[in-house]
């Protein structure tokens, strides 16, 4: 994982966002929040469910708090902010590691790990 500054990192795939200052104030802000603090900024390709790929992209990857029944997870993710991105919405993965598993038929997650939320369909 990068630990390269974001500021260089959104220099370096210039030319993907519309408004790379926004990508990297909303990075900038999530990350400083306690939610963001375990997520790490990298960037590579997006693949699409069609096969494609996009160039690559700012990924804001690691852990964040997920309280169920009052016992707090740690759920890995990768968050994808794609090209179109702020137009289109970030794109998220759940990532399990050894000995997780995504529930089959899970209302806001497929099996494929992708994050279906309401406020990311209605963006």
């Amino acid at each position: 994982m990068s630990t390269e500054p974001l500021g260089n990192l959104i220099h370096r795939i210039s030319g993907v966002y519309r408004d790379p200052q926004r990508v990297l104030r909303d990075a900038e802000s999530l990350l400083s929040t306690p939610i963001g603090t375990h997520l790490r900024p990298t960037t590579e390709p997006l693949t699409l469910n069609d096969g494609s790929s996009t160039p690559p992209v700012l990924v804001l990857r690691g852990t964040i708090p997920m309280t169920y029944r009052n016992v707090t997870y740690n759920l890995p993710i990768d968050m994808y902010l794609p090209p179109p991105y702020p137009l289109r919405p970030p794109t998220v993965f759940v990532r399990p590691v050894v000995g997780m598993a995504i529930k089959e038929n899970h209302r806001h997650v497929g099996l494929d790990g992708r994050v279906y939320l309401p406020y990311l369909h209605d963006w």
